[in-house]
């Protein structure tokens, strides 16, 4: 399928850590987003990392194991990790996964200190 793809990492101060995905996730590219994300768990001072799902428009397989594998580095190094923001076929998806077991954190993003409004 390999349609539009686009990842944007964001410093939100207080230890928490944006990765906004952008397009189609789909097999030809969980294995970047699955490497993006966890090169975003191994940034200095990560308390919280958050993976935005608002602006994608497909996920496959291929995705959910990224986001899961994304969760498992993030639990490894001792920090929180919330994917938000699915939509349409993207949180249907993700609700299939649950319904199959599969448990990803999700809701609304965490609070940065000092900072007001929302992701």
């Amino acid at each position: 399928m390999s349609g539009p793809f686009a990842v944007h990492k964001h410093d939100e101060g207080g230890g928490v850590v944006r990765v906004a995905v952008h397009g189609e996730i789909d097999q030809d590219v969980g294995a970047a987003l699955t490497m993006i994300i966890i090169n975003a768990t191994d940034q200095a001072d990560l308390r919280f990392l958050v993976v935005d799902l608002e602006r994608v428009s497909f996920l496959a397989a291929a995705g959910v194991r990224s986001l899961l594998e994304g969760h498992e580095a993030a639990r490894a190094r001792g920090c929180g990790y919330q994917v938000i923001n699915a939509n349409g076929v993207v949180a249907d998806v993700l609700t299939a996964a649950a319904g199959a077991g599969v448990v990803l954190p999700s809701g609304p993003a965490p609070a940065v200190p000092g900072r007001s409004g929302s992701m």
